[in-house]
């Protein structure tokens, strides 16, 4: 599991077992931040403009503001893409 996700689990209070196995260890919550992780990712997604909306407004400043916009939001799908669990695009 990515360090990053282990550091959130102890933060959420998950504790290693008298065998030294943290409860992120076990496939329910390896499962459940993979679901969560691809639901944040879903929904992100979905706040991507269209290429050929963006090309066809008239307003350059429009156009600008919605190429930015889309920037951000490819910045935070690589960021979610990149948390240490595998998820479809």
């Amino acid at each position: 599991m990515n360090e990053q996700i282990r550091q959130l689990a102890e933060q959420a209070g998950y504790m290693e077992d008298e065998f030294g196995f943290g409860h992120w260890d076990m496939p329910e919550f390896q499962k459940f931040v993979q679901l969560f992780k691809q639901a944040i990712y879903d929904k992100v997604k979905e706040e991507l403009i269209p290429d050929e909306l963006v090309d066809i407004e008239p307003d350059s400043l429009m156009r600008q503001y919605l190429k930015g916009c889309n920037g951000g939001t490819v910045d935070a799908l690589c960021h979610i893409k990149n948390f240490g669990v595998d998820i479809e695009l």
